[in-house]
């Protein structure tokens, strides 16, 4: 009896710590994904905007800290790939607009390996890409399909950095031409299969993809629909929590709001 109540605890155990070593198990649990729908909804109580950058990674701590400790937080900084590190698991947060399946995630500037003036070779900025990625592991993705009647559908991904999508040095990188008035035939970026450097742009890396390419890393999706959801204001949600606060204890902590 002992010995069997031993193996089932074992059994547990090791359940439990596969789990949790786990990126996409630990987030599939029932509790990640509700926390990940009211928190979507909770925006819009308050926000028409869609969800971006900073603000995905403030929501992204809050769905994930009942079950993650968090840690080393970006903050609107990112001039490292990493935004936070949620348990062992580094973590770059991005959000991007879902146009027909088509997807454009922006990602590092490498102005100071390739540029208009000095275009540079594939090694170099292939090179700064993988220093810049080794700051996490996994993408955190925010995607989002904007409907009609204020309709949007988000869906949130994690991906690892090495997926083929993501990966600089697989592809062949081919010198890009202008087509038009002053660039026609003059070098203004590098392309290749999923990603390209525009050098108008700051030399902005960005990876272009389908839904297809990455839909098998889902962990989570919701339709919102801001006409459907109650309204409130910043002022309402301080008073329903501070019911008897005065106005200049309202103006203080309203500052500190910062969604």
């Amino acid at each position: 009896m002992a010995s069997t109540i031993i193996t089932q605890l074992q059994s547990y155990v090791r359940r439990y710590l596969a789990n949790k070593n786990n990126i996409f198990k630990c987030f599939k649990q029932d509790i990640i994904q509700d926390k990940f729908k009211n928190e979507i909804m909770g925006y819009h109580i308050i926000n028409d905007a869609p969800i971006k950058e900073a603000v995905w990674e403030e929501i992204n701590k809050n769905i994930v800290k009942d079950v993650c400790e968090i840690s080393d937080e970006a903050q609107g900084n990112h001039l490292s790939g990493k935004d936070n590190k949620f348990n062992n698991w580094n973590i770059s947060n991005k959000t991007a607009k879902m146009n027909k399946n088509k997807i454009d995630i922006s990602s590092y500037r490498l102005t100071k390996v390739c540029s208009n003036k000095s275009p540079g070779i594939p090694k170099d900025f292939i090179d700064e890409i993988e220093k810049r990625d080794n700051s996490f592991e996994y993408y955190s993705i925010l995607l989002r399909e904007e409907r009609k009647n204020k309709n949007i559908h988000y869906i949130w991904c994690i991906i690892p950095k090495d997926y083929y999508i993501f990966n600089a040095k697989c592809y062949e990188w081919k010198r890009k031409f202008g087509k038009m008035k002053k660039n026609k035939d003059i070098q203004v970026g590098w392309e290749s299969k999923y990603m390209n450097i525009t050098f108008a742009m700051s030399s902005q890396l960005w990876f272009h993809f389908n839904y297809h390419d990455i839909k098998k890393y889902i962990i989570a999706e919701v339709e919102v629909n801001a006409n459907q959801l109650p309204r409130l204001s910043y002022s309402e949600i301080y008073k329903l929590h501070v019911p008897n606060a005065d106005i200049n204890d309202l103006s203080d902590n309203m500052i500190s709001l910062n969604i």
